[in-house]
Formats: C-alpha cells, sequence, structure tokens
C-alpha cells in the first residue's frame, strides 16, 4: 500500500518553517508536495523519515476549503478502511476528511500528537532525551560557561573566573604571577559575560605586539570572533558607511592596539559613544599615573573608558608588592570610591585590612608550583660575525652556532639520547629563512617555520606537523612565535640570538613555561668569548633570567633594556660600557623588596591549592562523552555527513546538500568542522575544532533542541530492566533543570520508573502502534479510548515546568 495518498496532509518534520503540506500527486517512489506556507511545490520520496502524515487533534482551527468557513476539530472519527481519508468531527457539527479542510495552525502539543499517535522515531526521542540530560550536566554547578574552552582545565583560573563574575558589574584586576594563564582567565570571564548575555558590546585593548594574540585566543579556544579594529579595517569603514560612522559600532566585539588609541586621540570618545558593555586592558601596567598628575598617554587614552564601561578587567603582570603605587592607581580605575586617597590606601596596607573583593593574585606557590627551567650554556669559540645569518649557504653552516644545532641534531630525533622537539628563536625574518635552509640541508629533515608572514591557517598547519612525533626535530620562529602561541610540549628552547630586552626574552622563555607543562625547561643560550654579546649573556645570567621567572619586575627591566640599548651604540663604536654589576644589583634589590612586602594575604578569598579538588569535582565525569553521543545522535538524524577520523574521538562533520534540514541556527548550510570531543586532544592539536559548549555546531543543536519539533513523542520500549510495566514518560524542564515524571497506566506515580528510562536510554527502543496496543491488556489495549486515556494521566501528572516531550513506554523484565 502507498505510504501516501493524494490530497492527503503532511509536515515535514525537521523543517516546521515549511508548514503544512498537501500531497497533490502519487508516482511511485515519488510525490508532489505543496507547502502554501513557504510557497514550495516539491517533489520528494515517498519514504523520507522525514514526512509524516499530519494529523489534527482536538480543539486545532481549520479552514473548510469549500466554503472557507473556520472551525475548531471535536474528534477524530473511528479509522475507515484502508484507502479511505481520516475523518474529523468539526464544532460546526459536520464530519470531513483531511482532503476537506486546511489546518490554519500546525498542532505542536506533544501530549495531542500522542493521543493521536502521531509519534517520532525512537532514535530522535533519545537524542531529545540526551540532550535535555547533557544541558543540565553541562552547567556544571555553576562552572558551565568556562567549560567550553579549548583549555586544559585549571582550578585556580575556574576558581578566579568563577569569583569574578559573581560580582555585577565585573570590574577586576587580574595580577597573577606571569605564565600562569591570565589571558585564559579574562577570555574565560568574558566568555560567560558574553554568552551569558551581560555583555553585548566588548572591546579588547592590547599592545600592537599583542592584539594578534588575542584574536587566536578568543577564536581558537573560545569560539569568539573578534575584529581587529587596525588602520586598515578602520579605513574600511570609512570606505563602506562614511567618515562620519563610527568604528566602534561597525564591529560589536573588537580588539585595538593601545598604540592606535594612544596615536589617534579622537578614538576614545568614539568608543565611548559606541557604548562598550565590557572593557579588558592587557598588561595595564603600563597605565602610569603619578601623584597630581594627569597620567602618561596610555592612562590618559585608558582611562575615560574605564569610566564609562559597565564591566572592565584589567590584566597586570606587577604585583601589588612589587609597586603599590601602580596597584592603587588600577584599582582607582576599577573602584574609584574604595579609598579617599592613597595614603588612605598605604594606610590599609600597613594595618592589614583586606583589599576590595576584586583582585586576584595567584603564584606559583598556590598551585603547587612549575617544573623548574634548567640554563644550557653554550661555550662558542668565537663571535658570530655577523650575529643574523646571511643566507650564504656555505658561511652559513661555518657559523658556530648552526654547527652546534646541526651536532645535536641527531641526539634531539626521535630515538636519540636528548629526544626532544626544538623551538629556536630568531629575530630577523632573514636568519630564519637561512637557518631553516642550512639545517634542512645539513640533516636532510624538513625544519618546520613561524613568522609573521605566514596566514593563519599555514601557522596551524605548521605546528602541527611539528608536533606530531614523526614530524620535524626543529621549528624555527621569529618574535611572532612568542605572542600567545604555548609551545610546551617542546623539550627545550633554543636562543639563537639575545633581544636586547629582558622582558622580550621572558616571553620567550614563556612559550615553554606554562602551566601546562610537566618536564622541566631546557634554556640554551650561547655564550660568545668576547665583546658586547659576552657581557649581556653575563647580565642576563647575574639576574637570573634563565634559571627563573621576572614576573612583577618590570619596571627595574625596563631600566636594564634602557641601559642595554645605550651600551650597545657604545658597543658599535668599540667601547664597552655596559653596567653589569650594577644593573644586576639593581634588580636583586628589586626582588628583595617584593619578598619583604606581604600583602599577599590581603586579596579577599585567594586561591590555595587545598581548593583544587573541590573546584575540579564539580566537573562532570563523562561530559566529553555524553557531548559526542548528543551532537553525532543529533547530526545523523538531521542527515548530516559524518566520519570518524585519526586521533582521540575526532570526527568530520557537514551539513551538506543532502541534510535532512535547511538550517539550524548559527551554522549556515555547506559548513563543515573537523573536530574532537576530547578535551585534551584538542588542547594538543589546536588545528582541529572542539566540539565543547560554545561550538557553533554544539549551541545551534542545542538551539534547535529548545524550538525543534523533533523528537518530542514516541511509543518506546525499554527490555532487560528487571520489572514489568506500562505508563506514560512525561519530560519537563524548569529551573531546576529536566524533570522526567512517569505514571502507570492506572495514574499511580512510578519514580523508580522515571529513572531507569533515562538512565537506560541507549537502550529504550521503537513500537509500532500496533505493537504496543498488542502488549496491553483490558480498556488500555482500546484504541478508542487511547486520546481519553492520555489526557486523562496527564491530568493527574505534577504539570510543573515545560512539557518537552511525551512517551508511552513499556517495561519489560
Amino acid at each position: 500500500m502507498e505510504r501516501f495518498r493524494k490530497n492527503e496532509l503532511l509536515v515535514h518534520r525537521y523543517n516546521p518553517d515549511l508548514g503544512p503540506g498537501r500531497v497533490e500527486e502519487v508516482d511511485g517512489r515519488r510525490i508532489v508536495v505543496r507547502f502554501p506556507k513557504a510557497g514550495e511545490r516539491l517533489v520528494l520520496a515517498a519514504s523520507d523519515s522525514a514526512l509524516r502524515p499530519l494529523l489534527l487533534p482536538p480543539g486545532i482551527r481549520v479552514r473548510v476549503e469549500a466554503t472557507g468557513e473556520v472551525t475548531r476539530v471535536v474528534a477524530r472519527v473511528e479509522p475507515r478502511p484502508d484507502g479511505a481519508p481520516r475523518s474529523y468531527r468539526l464544532a460546526s457539527g459536520r464530519e470531513a476528511t483531511d482532503h476537506e479542510v486546511w489546518p490554519l495552525e500546525l498542532p505542536d502539543d506533544p501530549l495531542e500528537r500522542l493521543a493521536a499517535l502521531d509519534v517520532d522515531r525512537a532514535a530522535a526521542f533519545r537524542n531529545r532525551l540526551d540532550g535535555l540530560v547533557l544541558e543540565r550536566t553541562r552547567q556544571a554547578r555553576g562552572l558551565g560557561s568556562f567549560l567550553g574552552g579549548r583549555i586544559a582545565l585549571f582550578p585556580h583560573q575556574l576558581h578566579v573566573a568563577e569569583r569574578a563574575t559573581e560580582s555585577d558589574p565585573v570590574r577586576w584586576l587580574l595580577a597573577d604571577e606571569v605564565g600562569l594563564g591570565k589571558t585564559v582567565e579574562a577570555c574565560l570571564v568574558l566568555s560567560r559575560l558574553l554568552r551569558t548575555g551581560r555583555a553585548d558590546r566588548s572591546l579588547v585593548v592590547a599592545p600592537a605586539t599583542l592584539v594578534v594574540q588575542w584574536l587566536g585566543e578568543l577564536w581558537r579556544k573560545f569560539h569568539q570572533t573578534f575584529v581587529l579594529l587596525d588602520r586598515k579595517r578602520r579605513e574600511d569603514v570609512v570606505k563602506e558607511h562614511g567618515p562620519r560612522f563610527n568604528p566602534f559600532e561597525a564591529h560589536r566585539h573588537c580588539v585595538i592596539a593601545l598604540e592606535d588609541l594612544v596615536g589617534e586621540p579622537a578614538l576614545v570618545p568614539a568608543a565611548e559613544r559606541a557604548g562598550i558593555a565590557l572593557l579588558v586592558v592587557d598588561e595595564a601596567h603600563r597605565l602610569e599615573r603619578g601623584r597630581g598628575d594627569p597620567g602618561n598617554e596610555a592612562y590618559r587614552a585608558v582611562a575615560p573608558l574605564c569610566r564609562s564601561a559597565r564591566h572592565v578587567l584589567l590584566l597586570s603582570a606587577t604585583p601589588l608588592e612589587a609597586d603599590t603605587h601602580g596597584f592603587f592607581r588600577l584599582l582607582e580605575l576599577l573602584r574609584p570610591d574604595a579609598y579617599e586617597s592613597e595614603e588612605a590606601f598605604l594606610t590599609a596596607l600597613e594595618e592589614g585590612r583586606p583589599l576590595p573583593p576584586c583582585t586576584s593574585a595567584t603564584r606559583r606557590v598556590d598551585i603547587g608550583g612549575l617544573p623548574p627551567r634548567v640554563p644550557v650554556p653554550v661555550e662558542l669559540e668565537e663571535v658570530p660575525d655577523p650575529p643574523g645569518l646571511a643566507g650564504d649557504l656555505k658561511r652559513d653552516e661555518a657559523d658556530p652556532r648552526v654547527a652546534w644545532l646541526v651536532s645535536c641534531s641527531r641526539a634531539f630525533a626521535r630515538g636519540g639520547a636528548e629526544e626532544g622537539k626544538t623551538l629556536v628563536f630568531c629575530h630577523e625574518m632573514e636568519t630564519l629563512s637561512a637557518l631553516k635552509a642550512v639545517l634542512e640541508s645539513a640533516t636532510r629533515r624538513r625544519v618546520a617555520i613561524f613568522h609573521e608572514e605566514l596566514t593563519p591557517e599555514r601557522r596551524d598547519l605548521e605546528v602541527a606537523e611539528f608536533r606530531r612525533a614523526d614530524g620535524p626535530v626543529f621549528l624555527v620562529s621569529t618574535e611572532c612565535g612568542g605572542e600567545g602561541r604555548n609551545f610546551e610540549f617542546c623539550r627545550r628552547l633554543v636562543l639563537f640570538d639575545l633581544p636586547l630586552d629582558p622582558a622580550q626574552v621572558e616571553q620567550r622563555i614563556g612559550r615553554l613555561d606554562r602551566i601546562n607543562r610537566t618536564a622541566p625547561v631546557e634554556v640554551v643560550y650561547f655564550r660568545p668569548p668576547t665583546g658586547f654579546g659576552a657581557e649581556l649573556v653575563r647580565l642576563y645570567e647575574g639576574i637570573g633570567l634563565f634559571r627563573e621567572p621576572l614576573g612583577g619586575l618590570e619596571r627595574s627591566l625596563s631600566h636594564v633594556e634602557a641601559a642595554i640599548r645605550k651600551a650597545e651604540r657604545f658597543a658599535r663604536m668599540g667601547e664597552l660600557r655596559l653596567p653589569v654589576a650594577e644593573l644586576v644589583a639593581e634588580v636583586r634589590e628589586a626582588a628583595r623588596t617584593r619578598q619583604k612586602a606581604v600583602y599577599h594575604h590581603l586579596h579577599s578569598a585567594g586561591y590555595s591549592a587545598a581548593l583544587a579538588d573541590g573546584v575540579l569535582a564539580r566537573v562532570p565525569a563523562g561530559l566529553d562523552e555524553a557531548m559526542q553521543r548528543f551532537v553525532l545522535g543529533a547530526c545523523h538524524i538531521f542527515g548530516f555527513e559524518t566520519a570518524e577520523r585519526p586521533g582521540r574521538r575526532t570526527f568530520y562533520v557537514e551539513f551538506g546538500g543532502d541534510a535532512l534540514v535547511e538550517h539550524l541556527p548559527g551554522v549556515p548550510g555547506g559548513s563543515r568542522f573537523l573536530g574532537t570531543f576530547d578535551r585534551a586532544e584538542a588542547v594538543a592539536k589546536e588545528e582541529l575544532d572542539f566540539f565543547g559548549s560554545g561550538h557553533p555546531l554544539v549551541e545551534g543543536l542545542f538551539s534547535e533542541l529548545s524550538d525543534g519539533p523533533r523528537g518530542r513523542v514516541a511509543l518506546l520500549r525499554l527490555e532487560r530492566c528487571g520489572t514489568e510495566g506500562a505508563g506514560l514518560l512525561f519530560l519537563r524542564s524548569g529551573e531546576e533543570g529536566l524533570a522526567p515524571e512517569v505514571l502507570d497506566l492506572a495514574g499511580n506515580p512510578r519514580p523508580e520508573w522515571a529513572r531507569l528510562l533515562v538512565e537506560g536510554r541507549p537502550a529504550l527502543r521503537g513500537l509500532s502502534a500496533d505493537e504496543w496496543f498488542g502488549s496491553l491488556r483490558g480498556r488500555a489495549a482500546d484504541l478508542r479510548l487511547w486520546p481519553k486515556l492520555c489526557r486523562l494521566l496527564a491530568a493527574r501528572a505534577s504539570g510543573a515546568g515545560r512539557l518537552e516531550a511525551v512517551a508511552a513506554v513499556r517495561l519489560l523484565r
């Protein structure tokens, strides 16, 4: 018998926007359906599981086609012989077939659909149940919005982000020690504020060298799309919208260089007028203001934005102990009413009064410490000339630094005595290109590269290739690799040249010396026998730059940099004037002063290692696996192409032309994703998407789950569950999440059945109407009484919360 008859009403399960349709032609395996609401006339496969007959429940408004009369369906007439159209009793007193009426609305009450035995596939119901359970689980008792990031879960970061977002507005100073992930903490806070609707327009202000890092962190780790509002983008806004258009209104979420705000004063009032809800300022210790003066240019540019923005995050590498004056100035931007004056602030410190609850300053010791740095000096018998490489293969091969790298390449390679990935930093692009050529020539192996002229996609590929166990031993990078990329998987860092700025050396080492690291950091540097280079090495060794982080000593290091650059100019004229002993003494004194100051305990509710277990205990076990089951299940139902790929829980997903839906919220047709559901795999392989909360595909599926029709009604059985019975399962959602409720067919609550059905949902299987009624006895088996029984049981149910789905369930021992 044909599945559909001419003039029959039907609906598309996954495209409710089409509205009701009427079959106009039946041609074997094909049917032609007209969907008036969408203005579509489609040729469809008669066997398409997305199509289902449209059964009109009591109460639905219909129009009688012949007369135009609008009335309501009162009841469905008993089934007629096979092949006869369905008939309904109307409020006007007459009977009409579905050929003669047109529904003015689509029935969406799950209970009425169950009463009419208009059910969905069991797989769709299981997937809805998976999603409803997961929706609650992924909230993780308050940590939920943080868990979607492509990050390893460190309890101190979760602790700080949660504390910061508990207040409203969020005005917070992040002053953790270097290497503990202040940027990640800021992104966690930002992501929560954006996803929960607490901020609808945001601006990140960072030094020019870090803006690309911010874009990458936000996109790769948190699925947040920001726009770099550089000069070119601002010029594009003028071309597209005219010179009077505010560039900060062209894009809701932007990153801008601090230097641009300083260099173009008109940008600051423009940002104020745009109504920035969330302002993030990186390296906020650069905002300096002496007593009685208006502050430096950076301070004057950012201070008005701090006053106008509702939420403000300031990131500073300078702890309170290192610069009480600078710390006070930052607090003043966040909480101008916290202290009457700087003197009042200093008095509060001396008296041991807690700081306002708007600061965090986690130290390495607070998280149990990190693996040590291991300096590896390499003595050179001669001074490299020139300091970089010339691009002449023979000449470059003679450079003592190159000779050392080549001599160690076998030991550093896979299976070698000192096996481990080696990151080589150099300053100039010319040196990078020459070093790549000479190493590849000498080792007969590819050398990976990373520099500012590569596209972001190419950089990702280079890092992914380098990371592979059988990939290149060396990756050569310019300073670009020191700006945000983490290479903690490398065994060693080679400083092919030494920057004149000690902070830049710290930034290079910081790419390996991170909280993700489990092994010591080998820091290789070259000691020339004489000259300015030898003095520079002696200075850096003296201040401990290769042994330990110097975070919090930025003010002293800036003096060191100025002295180095001055001495370098004299060195060009043949004079050595680098005051190594004086500079070492200055830095060591600053470090002693910092250690003597005991203010750390004044930060309210600071983090300690004792809190770690409690924070991590709130992360649901099996969250990644549950996400995989829900997402892949939904993709299969929607007809998306999915294929497993090498790697832990890694899949390719395509919203292709054969999909059963035309759109998914936030995911345009044709979208393709290669990603993983495994957090560790996503952290290790940044070229993969992380299918976690916040990912467009994941959020699109949850949005469809909330508003879409799939899987809301089913006839189900659960076998081998240890009990016998039949009843209705009601799935409701409320403030506390999913609330499943089961009543047996006699109207008795069965909470133990609800638990069995939810926990055993992977084993739920579908039943046909014949199988359902064939398994029942007495009045429950009477098809004519079924609608009345459904409504009776629904009336006896608690009714608390939104009815998400309902199913008739048969439990078998």
